[in-house]
């Protein structure tokens, strides 16, 4: 299977359709296993969230009336660094999985007579990365 790049349509690769679907399914599992990672990652903030939370409201009112409290605007900030930012990069990840599925579906047709797919940019970096990552520790 030839890989071209589709914005300048050179010839990146040239692997056999076995490898390339192992090398895409590969990818997929990789970034399954990174929207785990930052699922948990946003799971951990949310409790200590409610940790601190907790501990505030635990607190007798003349103790709350001397400990310091981030502004609300700082809460927001930090929401949106801990949770709003990854659940964007899960999304654009998403995205790409969408996009190595529908590889791996154009691949898979009996019907297909071109020997050649066209990949973003972005993509045959990923796969290539991927690829020097596991020929290496071998």
């Amino acid at each position: 299977m030839v890989i071209v790049d589709e914005v300048y349509q050179n010839v990146i690769f040239d692997l056999p359709d076995s490898e390339l679907v192992r090398l895409v399914e590969r990818l997929i599992i990789v970034k399954e296993e990174d929207i785990e990672g930052l699922k948990e990652k946003i799971n951990q903030y949310e409790q200590k969230r409610r940790k601190e939370k907790a501990l505030y409201q635990s607190m007798s009112p003349l103790r709350r009336l001397f400990t310091g409290r981030p502004a609300s605007h700082h809460q927001a900030v930090e929401y949106m660094v801990h949770v709003k930012e990854r659940f964007k990069k899960i999304d654009t990840i998403k995205s790409s999985i969408r996009v190595l599925e529908r590889v791996l579906e154009q691949m898979s047709r009996p019907d297909r007579e071109v020997e050649q797919i066209s990949l973003s940019p972005e993509l045959i970096r990923e796969l290539r990365l991927l690829r020097e990552s596991e020929v290496m520790p071998q």
